[in-house]
């Protein structure tokens, strides 16, 4: 495997929830800040609507503890509701995301599957250098994003019960 492409095999474990509730979550990247705080810096729709839809387009920034930003557009390729959400992302991030989601007892178990190749002019050659730093930058980021995603939830259910009971 070349020096500036990754591959990461990975799961997630959300307590207390539906495989649906997740499901409208990672479908819906223009949410990516609101729960994966301090990681996704900006997530704007750049295709018309508002819902989830195979085509649809945005334009990201992140961060992670390295001291750079990476942009990139993400563009979601499958929508199995409420099964699976995979995209693709062009820019300084080249690649591909798949998350499947499966429900285990009040539970759901995310596997995640992400293939990326950082295409960002000048970060390509010092690649074989970095990698390391690169790997960890990435395991750095993604605990924020099992983090974010349980207590996104976790608010969104509270929410929902107060609206529930008239509060």
């Amino acid at each position: 495997m070349s020096a500036h492409v990754f591959k990461f095999d990975e799961s997630w474990h959300i307590p207390g929830a539906s495989v649906g509730d997740v499901y409208d979550v990672l479908a819906r990247g223009e949410l990516l800040p609101q729960w994966w705080k301090g990681v996704y810096l900006e997530a704007e729709r750049l295709t018309p609507g508002d819902g989830p839809e195979v085509g649809a387009r945005l334009r990201a920034k992140v961060r992670g503890f390295l001291p750079f930003t990476l942009s990139f557009i993400i563009e979601a390729t499958e929508l199995d509701p409420p099964r699976a959400v995979a995209v693709r992302t062009c820019g300084d991030l080249d690649g591909a995301w798949r998350a499947t989601l499966t429900q285990r007892g009040d539970d759901v178990h995310v596997a995640l599957l992400f293939e990326v190749k950082i295409d960002r002019p000048g970060m390509r050659f010092i690649a074989p250098l970095l990698r390391p730093l690169f790997a960890l930058n990435h395991y750095w980021t993604t605990p924020r994003g099992e983090k974010g995603l349980r207590e996104f939830l976790k608010a969104r259910r509270i929410d929902r019960h107060r609206f529930d009971m008239g509060m």
